[in-house]
């Protein structure tokens, strides 16, 4: 697929282009330069320094003025976009979205808009554990940038190193900041990462810092050779691990819940959204002390189904709905007394698999969730906010009972015998206690 990435020449965005490059084609970058520098959905310490980078990467780099004016700043995006599609041919947008549910559902309504598939390849990681992955991939990365307290001018310029990221640990804990900067505390520029054919080196710079906030503005720099022991890596392939393979670390801790399986949904094995839809789920359950396989949807056996003590269905991009066309391959649903989980597209499946039917219901972004009956997923009845992301929604057949929604477009359902649930909104987002209670079932 031919993808275009939203670039800010920060970290998030650098790596997200990386990840695209391992199974897809990069046609280009898309900058978005604004006119203020508090803009609410775009990078701006070194912007305009993004085209050495895109030299460096050997990627062509498309441009675009903006006002930076919150929410008309989006037209400006939307108007890039088009202009990438038409001249690169791009089929998808990828971001660097981490935790910014702001920015991450504008850019998927845009996309939506524009029939783009939309990739957030590092959506909803652990933050601490991606800075630490930085590192450990050899990227060179420095802080461009400091927006609010505890941070002071030492920071502006500093190299990103494991010190930092450990003082960034400490930061998190006391003030409850975003340590990748995702809350717009720090921004970040990239000098150097596995992939680029060239490194950067900054021969000008200069400083600006008062009340916490400040700007570190590269002046002049250039391209220069990278040690010849670097040429292996331009590959972004070598040395990583397929998407799937952390699923099957012998490290793990196995918790007395058993192990649950992950089936991934999406229309292609370690495809982009992979990472987006699966990952999350899987560090929330791994991290609370559970044991997660994953296995594509094509490759759930009986005997897989049987070494598992609960299933949870992932869900998928907005355009991707390959799943709906092997319904048959889900037969193993009814028969399964386990607890079952589906969300978003795996609600939908477990619907269909009962004889409900799959219905439009387009939704982007936080919305309220009425949970109108208890159960032992969503506890008593109560308004919850839960992140959307789909188009379509299942309507009950008369075996699933309704929890939260309506009859005719279910938010979340429970069957009436057998632990199988249904939930069309995200936990992994916004509420992780869903997949931690599902887990304890």
């Amino acid at each position: 697929m031919k993808l275009g990435v939203l670039f800010s020449g920060g970290k998030d965005s650098v790596f997200a282009c990386r990840r695209a490059m391992e199974r897809n084609e990069v046609a280009c970058l898309i900058t978005l330069v604004s006119e203020n520098p508090d803009s609410y959905m775009f990078h701006t310490p070194n912007v305009r320094r993004t085209d050495l980078q895109a030299k460096a990467m050997g990627i062509p780099l498309l441009t675009w003025p903006t006002h930076g004016i919150k929410e008309e700043e989006l037209s400006d995006l939307a108007e890039a976009i088009s202009a990438a599609r038409e001249r690169y041919g791009i089929q998808g947008i990828v971001t660097g979205a981490i935790e910014s549910v702001y920015q991450a559902a504008r850019v998927q309504r845009i996309c939506r808009d524009q029939d783009l598939w939309c990739y957030n390849p590092i959506w909803q990681t652990n933050q601490i554990d991606y800075l630490r992955g930085l590192l450990r991939e050899d990227f060179s990365i420095i802080i461009s940038g400091v927006y609010a307290y505890p941070f002071d001018a030492s920071w502006l310029g500093a190299e990103l190193t494991e010190e930092r990221i450990q003082m960034l640990e400490k930061l998190e804990k006391k003030y409850r900041i975003n340590p990748s900067g995702e809350g717009g505390e720090l921004e970040t520029f990239v000098l150097d990462a596995p992939f680029f054919q060239k490194r950067i080196e900054i021969l000008k710079a200069s400083e600006s810092y008062a009340n916490y906030r400040g700007q570190f503005v590269i002046e002049e720099m250039r391209l220069v050779e990278k040690p010849a022991e670097s040429a292996s890596t331009k590959s972004p392939q070598i040395g990583r691990k397929k998407p799937g393979d952390e699923g099957h670390d012998s490290k793990k801790v196995v918790h007395s819940g058993g192990c649950i399986l992950l089936v991934d949904l999406c229309f292609e094995k370690y495809c982009l959204s992979h990472y987006e839809f699966v990952h999350p789920i899987r560090d929330t359950l791994q991290h609370a002390g559970f044991f997660c396989d994953i296995l594509h949807y094509t490759e759930v056996t009986s005997q897989a189904l049987a070494s598992c003590d609960k299933i949870i269905l992932c869900g998928t991009a907005l355009l991707d709905n390959e799943y709906a066309k092997h319904l048959e391959l889900f037969s193993w649903i009814k028969e399964s007394k386990k607890p079952i989980l589906g969300i978003c597209a795996g609600m939908q499946v477990i619907g269909a698999v009962y004889g409900g039917s799959i219905v439009q219901s387009p939704a982007i972004g936080l919305e309220e969730i009425e949970i109108v009956r208890a159960s032992p997923l969503l506890g008593e009845p109560r308004r919850i906010e839960g992140y959307h992301l789909h188009n379509y929604a299942a309507a009950l057949p008369q075996e699933l009972s309704l929890l939260a929604g309506k009859t005719d477009t279910a938010l979340a359902f429970q069957h009436a015998v057998h632990p199988t649930y249904g939930i069309i909104f995200h936990p992994e987002v916004r509420n992780r206690w869903i997949l931690e209670r599902f887990a304890n079932l």
